[in-house]
C-alpha cells in the first residue's frame, strides 16, 4: 500500500546548520528508495519557502510528523534547538530515532537522547533497519538495498572533532581601539572585539561576551554599535576574521574598567579567550581619544 497526498507520513529530520548536508543526503536517500511513499522534511533543504515564518513552519511539521530523525554529532547534541525538536516530538508520542554520525556513538549519547533507541550511520545493519522502520510506517515494503549507498553519500566530517575537548583550534581573540566615520565629518570611536581563525579548519562561533571583574556573570554582546545590526554568528573559515564594534557608553556597566577578557564561544561549548590586559589597554586608548575629541 502506498500513501499519497496528505496521507503520506512526514519524516522530520532534525539537525544543526553544520550538518545540513548530512540531513539533505538522508532525505535524498529515503526519497530515492521509498519514492513518493513519505514526505521528508529538512528545513535547510528547501523545506521552507521564501516568506514563510520559519519557526512556525518547523513547529507545524513537527506536530504532524510520524517519525523524527535526529542527526547526532558531537556538535549537535550540545545544541538546545536539536534537543527542543527531539523533545517536542517525544512528548507528542512520535517515534524519535537518534542517528549517530562520525564521532558520536550510541553508547555515549547524552541524556535524554541516550534513553532512545539510536542507530549508527556507520553501521550497515543500522542503515538497513532505518529504511525498514520508515517503510513500515508508510505501509510499504522496504526494498533490498546496499547500505553503503547512504554511507558513501554522507559528507566526511573533520576528525579533529573527536579531540575537541583536548586541543583547541588556533582562534586568536583581540580587542583594540577602532574608529569609524560619524556624521558631518566626525569620527566615532569603538572597542573592536575580533576573532581571527589561524587554524586550518573552520569553527562555528556564537555571540561573544566580556568577562566582568569579581563576577561570574558575563556581558553578552549581541549588537554591533557601529552598524546597528545583530552580531554575526556561524562559520568562521580558516584565514578569516570577525570584528564587532562596541560603544562603551552603551555597555550598561557602571565602571567599564571592570571589563576583562573577551570570549568567543563555539557551538560545541569551547571558548576562545583574549586577555584582560588587551581589554584594559583598549579601554584606556578609547578614554584617552574620547577626551581629546572633547577638547
Amino acid at each position: 500500500m502506498s500513501q499519497t497526498g496528505k496521507d503520506k507520513p512526514i519524516v522530520f529530520v532534525s539537525h544543526v546548520e553544520e550538518d545540513a548536508a548530512v540531513a539533505s543526503e538522508i532525505k535524498n536517500w529515503l526519497e530515492d528508495n521509498l519514492l513518493v511513499g513519505v514526505e521528508v522534511f529538512v528545513s535547510s533543504d528547501y523545506g521552507i519557502k521564501p516568506g514563510d515564518k520559519w519557526e512556525e513552519r518547523i513547529i507545524e511539521k513537527l506536530k504532524n510528523c510520524r517519525i523524527a530523525l535526529v542527526v547526532c554529532t558531537q556538535m549537535s547534541v550540545k545544541q538546545p534547538w536539536v534537543n527542543f525538536e527531539a523533545g517536542g516530538a517525544w512528548v507528542k508520542g512520535v517515534r524519535v530515532i537518534p542517528l549517530c554520525y562520525h564521532g558520536q556513538r550510541k553508547e555515549t549519547l547524552p541524556r535524554p537522547l541516550s534513553r532512545l533507541d539510536a542507530l549508527d550511520l556507520s553501521e550497515p545493519d543500522d542503515i538497513s533497519e532505518l529504511l525498514k522502520i520508515i517503510a513500515e510506517e508508510a505501509g510499504l515494503r522496504a526494498p533490498e538495498i546496499d547500505p553503503k549507498g547512504l554511507m558513501e553519500r554522507l559528507p566526511q566530517r573533520n576528525y579533529e572533532e573527536l579531540t575537541a575537548d583536548v586541543k583547541l583550534p588556533d582562534i586568536r581573540v583581540k580587542d583594540n581601539l577602532a574608529m569609524a566615520s560619524g556624521g558631518q565629518g566626525g569620527v566615532l570611536r569603538f572597542l573592536s572585539l575580533e576573532a581571527q581563525n589561524h587554524d586550518k579548519n573552520s569553527v562555528f562561533l556564537g555571540y561573544p561576551s566580556i568577562a566582568i571583574q569579581n563576577s561570574r556573570e558575563r556581558l553578552a554582546i549581541v549588537r554591533d554599535s557601529a552598524f546597528h545590526l545583530p552580531v554575526p554568528t556561524g562559520e568562521l573559515k580558516s584565514g578569516d576574521s570577525r570584528s564587532i564594534l562596541v560603544d562603551p557608553t552603551e555597555i550598561g556597566i557602571e565602571n567599564i574598567k571592570r571589563l576583562r577578557e573577551v570570549i568567543f564561544p563555539d557551538k560545541i561549548g569551547r571558548e576562545f579567550k583574549g586577555s584582560a590586559e588587551d581589554t584594559l589597554n583598549a579601554i584606556k586608548a578609547w578614554k584617552s581619544a574620547s577626551q581629546k575629541d572633547r577638547k
